[in-house]
């Protein structure tokens, strides 16, 4: 039977506890679960599964009831059924890290790691910055080395962390070196870890206007009207182009010496003209 506590689509646990009970009980159709959990058809177990429709609170606890979570596991699937559901990041957060706190899978460690890096902007920086930066354990310098500075307390947790995930590795003079390994936001990590670090970002994007000379930075913006033609055919060029910056930096024969942060932007400013 499916571990609960493995899973964060609770979709995907629906679907994988309706197929154990039907190898076991035959009868165990999508009509059944329908009438026990009070569907007025069959159809609306197949559209929950496929995320077309949502569940309600009431529902959370006939799943649970039907499939004899105990207390914990009646926690947790409220908790992984209201993550989904939240439509604003905030709350997605908030729901995300309650219930990291409950899992009780062998992957949580790693989940909970993973998540860390890409929830702090500085994790990633840092990673970068040991690239060139000969650092051998003064975090003051190192803190203050990233701009904007950190903490020396926040520098030595971000080090530990990537020593962790193996994304550092000390070398034979006592500095550190990046590995190869990296990090994947896939199966364990979903999008609200990689929107914590986006949405940091943007705001370091703000403040660079300020806090940074215009010579050593570079942020213009365009306002357009376009087709649904061109939005896509810009999308694939800016795929292209973030492939290509990755092929210079990863070929850059000159000695590195600076770590930047590049963000690609583009989003609507009103709404789709009706197609009439």
């Amino acid at each position: 039977m499916a571990n609960v506590f493995e899973y964060i689509n609770y979709r995907q646990l629906l679907k994988d506890l309706y197929e154990a009970h039907k190898k076991k009980q035959p009868s165990f159709s999508y009509r059944y679960i329908g009438q026990k959990v009070g569907f007025k058809s069959a159809g609306f177990f197949s559209n929950i599964l496929q995320g077309k429709r949502n569940i309600s609170q009431n529902t959370i606890f006939r799943f649970a009831e039907l499939f004899k979570f105990n207390k914990k596991e009646t926690e947790y699937f409220e908790l992984i059924v209201l993550y989904d559901q939240a439509n604003q990041h905030i709350r997605k957060k908030y729901y995300f890290e309650k219930l990291l706190a409950m899992r009780k899978s062998k992957v949580h460690e790693l989940t909970a790691e993973q998540y860390m890096y890409f929830d702090k902007w500085y994790n990633v920086a840092i990673r970068e910055l040991l690239n060139y930066f000969p650092f051998r354990g003064d975090y003051q310098q190192l803190a203050k080395t990233l701009d904007p500075p950190i903490s020396p307390t926040e520098a030595k947790k971000s080090v530990e962390l990537l020593k962790k995930l193996g994304l550092i590795e000390k070398k034979e003079d006592h500095t550190y070196r990046v590995t190869n390994k990296t990090v994947t936001t896939v199966p364990h990590i979903p999008l609200v870890a990689v929107h914590n670090f986006q949405l940091a970002t943007m705001d370091l994007a703000k403040e660079a206007i300020d806090r940074i000379p215009r010579e050593k930075r570079s942020i213009s913006t365009l306002t357009l009207s376009l087709s649904k033609e061109a939005y896509k055919e810009i999308e694939d060029k800016l795929a292209i182009f973030r492939r290509e910056v990755l092929d210079l930096v990863k070929h850059d024969k000159n000695r590195v010496d600076r770590v930047y942060q590049f963000n690609f932007q583009i989003f609507p400013l009103a709404k789709e003209r009706d197609a009439k």
